[in-house]
């Protein structure tokens, strides 16, 4: 059957084996003093402090939608390179062994591997700063590391800057002689065009000329159709007075009239023929009115006659010329639909070349310019620590004394229960 312990027990089995809890923890302590102030190396850090320029806490998504601009822009983009990457960079093998060549570590028992054990990255809170610490028991030599480790650091990133550069720049120059190819043949084939029979501008002048005809072909119609009405209308008065005037007219006259018997008989002086004289005559003539009126009815029958069938003649010329001018408008917009895609082809040929243009220049001068240096600034380089970080002997000797009380309190607990479970076994064999 199982015993409980009480809290009282558990304090007094702590009180009886007081004295080796305080004998392990002694020993502790003064093994971890011996240790910290005799044995152990101190330690001093260096620290060096870069301003990272031109960071991006996150990936900017593209979109499937970009133009020609954004593509280039993309392509030849510096990387961006967020906190997190700098300082995963500054452990990169190649220029911990740039460090280690430089600086002769290997003359010094340190690898790669302890190098990086060395260095210690950290960044501080909202900031682009990041610290590069160095420990060593050598405070000049931490020095030289932390620097050394920030100047390679800071030639890496802009041999990755100019690589990149580099290789956009091979891109965009081989794809810039295609689309300058691009850009000739489309010129071609748009003077090609223009140097075909009726082109555009002709085809308007035919379609302007055309419809300025019909303009002046209609304006005569209308004219015509205002003279056949005042026609009309004069015609139709005449008709009605000529109806209104009788074909011959009656004369009455005396002998006495003509001028010849009068002086014959004043001559004679004969009585008999002067009462000739004073008979009266009546004649019929052909009334000149009714004449003049049929002449007038006639020249209005000819001039009718003549503007209907000039109205006849330009309704006929409207037609056709209207006809015509459809079929000429028809191949004008034939003519300006394929004249609009040969200018487009010809526009977009144009602005590509000239963007893939201006992108080359960019990158050729991106190439010659120290990217790394701009985006990783050394803000404060190391310098030589005046007293060590390590080892903290006054902490070694705290966590000593805790380590050696946990270990005395189980050492007690351990004696106790060996002891209570050997005199139960030996009970158990007596009996």
């Amino acid at each position: 059957m199982q015993e409980e312990i009480t809290l009282r027990e558990l304090i007094e089995i702590l009180l009886k084996g007081k004295k080796l809890i305080a004998i392990i923890t002694v020993v502790a302590i003064v093994a971890s003093g011996i240790l910290s102030f005799l044995i152990l190396d101190p330690v001093y850090e260096a620290k060096t402090i870069l301003i990272a320029s031109g960071v991006n806490a996150k990936v900017q998504t593209q979109s499937q939608s970009q133009g020609i601009e954004e593509l280039l822009d993309t392509m030849s983009r510096y990387p961006q390179m967020s906190i997190e990457t700098y300082k995963e960079q500054i452990s990169n093998p190649h220029i911990l062994n740039q460090v280690i060549q430089e600086l002769n570590l290997e003359e010094k028992g340190i690898n790669r591997v302890q190098l990086r054990d060395m260095l210690s990255l950290s960044t501080i809170k909202d900031t682009n700063l990041i610290t590069i610490a160095v420990k060593h028991s050598d405070p000049v030599l931490a020095a030289d590391i932390a620097n050394t480790v920030a100047k390679k650091f800071t030639a890496h990133i802009s041999d990755i800057a100019k690589a990149q550069a580099d290789k956009s720049s091979n891109y965009i120059k081989t794809q810039m002689d295609i689309e300058k190819e691009n850009l000739d043949a489309a010129l071609l084939e748009y003077k090609n065009y223009l140097a075909q029979p009726k082109g555009l501008l002709e085809l308007q002048k035919e379609v302007n000329s055309k419809t300025d005809l019909i303009t002046q072909y209609k304006n005569d119609l209308l004219n015509a159709e205002i003279e056949e009405k005042k026609i009309t209308a004069s015609l139709e008065a005449a008709k009605k007075e000529l109806a209104n005037t009788p074909e011959r007219i009656t004369l009455k006259k005396s002998i006495a009239d003509d001028p010849l018997l009068t002086q014959y008989a004043e001559n004679k002086n004969d009585n008999t023929i002067k009462d000739v004289l004073n008979i009266d005559l009546e004649s019929e003539e052909l009334n000149n009115l009714y004449i003049n009126l049929k002449n007038q009815v006639n020249n209005y029958e000819i001039q009718l006659s003549q503007i209907r069938a000039q109205k006849e003649a330009l309704s006929k010329a409207i037609e056709e010329t209207a006809n015509e001018l459809e079929t000429l408008q028809v191949e004008l917009a034939e003519k300006q639909h394929q004249d609009n895609i040969m200018k487009q082809k010809v526009e977009f040929a144009q602005s590509t070349y000239e963007a893939f243009l201006n992108k080359y220049e960019e990158t050729r001068i991106l190439k010659s310019s120290d990217i790394g240096e701009a985006s990783i600034i050394i803000s404060s380089p190391a310098v030589e620590p005046l007293t060590p970080v390590g080892p903290r002997k006054m902490l070694n000797m705290a966590i000593a004394a805790v380590l050696g009380l946990m270990i005395g309190v189980f050492a007690v607990f351990f004696k106790e229960y060996w002891t209570s479970t050997s005199s139960t076994d030996n009970n158990s064999i007596k009996a």
